[in-house]
């Protein structure tokens, strides 16, 4: 991630558990702890307020089997873009952790070199898939903003050559290259990714 920190955050309710993880990454450049949960229900709140790039979540709480899972569902549904590594004891716990979202998870027989490289190999990713993202965006010309603004809207090309004055031909060139940037292959996905990406309300 070049110089920029990648922010983890730890869940998990035992506290040497904790101060395991923060042994193993305190240690590893660019790598910064920013927080911390003790109970699963208050994970989702403290990740709004820490704004972490990676959260390591324990998937037994409390002799809870279902609070890891549910807490990693909740996340994912607010925070999509927050990578969620699920660490557990449990074999039997995996399956529903994926099920989830996680994005990886790993057996507390994992090793420290395990760890690290799959952080920095999740936070590599995440990095890379908002510059490509952010590329998108800057690559769609100021007439194919119009363009799919107005697809969002449920227009038709018809119509957006009227409202844009430009040839229906024109329109369909646009519309055309509009989909090969967004890498989608309908306008109805068209407006779904401009909407994810805040081009359109």
């Amino acid at each position: 991630m070049s110089r920029q920190s990648i922010r983890v955050f730890l869940a998990d309710d035992q506290l040497i558990a904790r101060e395991g993880l923060k042994g193993i990454l305190e240690g590893v450049a660019d790598i910064v702890i920013v927080g911390e949960a003790i109970t699963a229900l208050e994970v989702p709140r403290k990740v709004d307020e820490t704004k972490p790039n990676i959260v390591l979540m324990d998937l037994k709480w409390f002799g809870d089997e279902s609070a890891g899972w549910s807490a990693i569902r909740e996340l994912k549904n607010k925070y999509s873009e927050v990578k969620v590594i699920a660490i557990t004891a449990y074999e039997n716990l995996v399956r529903d952790a994926r099920l989830a979202g996680a994005d990886a998870v790993l057996l507390k027989t994992f090793t420290k070199e395990e760890l690290v490289s799959l952080v920095l190999e999740l936070a590599l990713k995440e990095t890379t898939q908002t510059l490509r993202e952010t590329t998108i965006i800057e690559e769609l010309t100021l007439r194919e903003l119009d363009v799919v603004k107005l697809i969002a809207d449920g227009r038709r090309d018809k119509e957006i050559g009227k409202l844009l004055n430009i040839s229906i031909a024109t329109v369909k060139n646009h519309v055309k290259s509009i989909l090969a940037k967004l890498n989608v292959t309908n306008r109805t996905e068209a407006a779904k990714v401009a909407r994810e990406k805040g081009l359109v309300k």
